[in-house]
């Protein structure tokens, strides 16, 4: 006979009942346990499974798995309860402190049954990871690289890292393309998951198609694509968070979140709540330059009227020196042409003068050396006719009555016929 005959046997069934009565007398209680949620799955019946996990802190190596469930009575008030004093939901990645209870079942084995959870740890163990997460780009020197950069004057050319269907998406667009003003832009998508499991190794894919082609855009907007408003926590990965700070254009994130700021927030241009207001911000940016270009347009047409009328009160100015100054050199010219020519008149009309006064005397002298006086005084007369000097007899009648001018006084006489014979 085989040693099973000699012994006796037992059925599964109740080796599995002796397993799961020593395994209720070994664990009679509930226990808080610390894990991190490794997988984590909702079935149509409403009851949650998951695969709990502990890791090694330097190697992420595990150490420890087990399966867990959440029965759907327990999971209906577990789940609001955590999302609401956490703001993130249950996932992949949380570490957790649960209540559990160690169960046996006949077919699925051993696993835990969670009837509570404490949302504080949750809370704190994030709270921590965040700043670790912060501190580490901080020391990296890359925590405020994006924040440093220049926002374009005029940021049309946009690339979008979203999914293509969210409603956040399609609300930007249109915000965006029907603004009020009229002001174009041209938007290129990089689709990718921003939310659930994946979401960081598919930002991260798209930031690298990105990069290739960074130059042809002005700024990065990050939209969170609709869905749970607490399914933020790949926006707190470090990866994610140091592509973000070191993309040489300026990123504006529009993740949909009233509370705390996810690290790709803190490490962005500018964070803003929604996409709608991310495309408002793009908006009023042209408004914002057009009413500059406004402004300085009318700067320069005053400063342009000011330099011409400054220039124009100048120029009249130097016109009205100009006229001065020549009406006066003219007042100095003609005073000098008319001290010129007279003093150029009176020395002609000295010289004029002089030189008639000389012939004067040499007239005068010439006529007293041809004065008839000194003739007559010589003993000569001049006889006269008809009061005229004769100087032909034949000019004389018989009987005319001639004079006669002596050196003193005067004879008269008549002319006789014998006298003309």
């Amino acid at each position: 006979m085989s040693r099973a005959s000699e012994s006796g046997s037992i059925s599964l069934l109740e080796l599995q009942a002796m397993i799961k009565k020593g395994l209720e007398a070994q664990f009679p209680r509930s226990y808080w346990v610390v894990a991190e949620i490794n997988e984590l799955n909702v079935n149509s019946s409403g009851h949650c499974y998951l695969e709990l996990v502990q890791q090694d802190e330097t190697s992420s190596f595990i150490q420890a798995k087990m399966a867990a469930t959440i029965w759907s009575y327990s999971y209906r008030m577990i789940r609001p309860f955590f999302e609401t004093a956490t703001g993130q939901s249950l996932s992949p990645g949380l570490k957790v402190l649960v209540k559990v209870a160690v169960q046996y079942h006949e077919i699925y084995g051993i696993s835990l049954n969670i009837t509570d959870i404490e949302p504080s740890f949750t809370v704190g163990e994030l709270e921590i990871q965040r700043r670790k997460t912060i501190r580490q780009l901080k020391d990296d020197g890359i925590f405020d690289m994006n924040r440093e950069l220049e926002l374009p004057i005029l940021p049309q050319r946009i690339a979008i890292i979203s999914s293509k269907t969210a409603a956040g998406y399609q609300d930007f667009m249109e915000q965006l393309y029907n603004n009020l003003y009229g002001y174009a832009f041209h938007t290129t998508l990089f689709a990718a998951h921003v939310q659930g499991r994946g979401a960081e190794e598919s930002m991260l894919d798209a930031l690298n198609i990105l990069f290739e082609q960074i130059d042809s855009f002005d700024v990065l907007v990050l939209i969170r694509g609709g869905g749970s408003q607490t399914d933020l926590l790949c926006f707190d990965s470090y990866r994610l968070a140091s592509h973000l700070a070191q993309l040489p254009i300026p990123v504006l994130t529009g993740i949909g979140h009233d509370k705390d700021e996810s690290v790709a927030d803190l490490v962005a241009y500018i964070a803003l709540k929604t996409p709608t207001a991310v495309a408002d911000f793009l908006v009023d940016r042209m408004v914002e330059q057009e009413q500059q270009l406004n402004e300085l347009s009318v700067q320069i047409a005053d400063l342009s009227y000011g330099l011409i009328n400054e220039q124009y009160t100048y120029l009249n100015n130097i016109k009205s020196s100009i006229s001065s100054r020549l009406q006066a050199l003219f007042s100095e010219e003609v005073q000098y042409i008319k001290y010129v020519i007279v003093n150029k008149l009176r020395n002609t009309v000295s010289a004029r003068l002089r030189a008639e006064d000389h012939r004067l005397v040499l007239i005068g002298k010439e006529l007293e050396a041809n004065n008839p006086q000194h003739i007559l005084n010589r003993g000569y007369a001049i006889v006269q006719y008809g009061g005229k000097r004769l100087t032909d007899p034949d000019m004389v009648a018989e009987n005319d009555e001639l004079k006669i001018m002596l050196a003193k006084g005067s004879l008269t006489a008549k002319r006789s016929v014998n006298e003309r014979e």
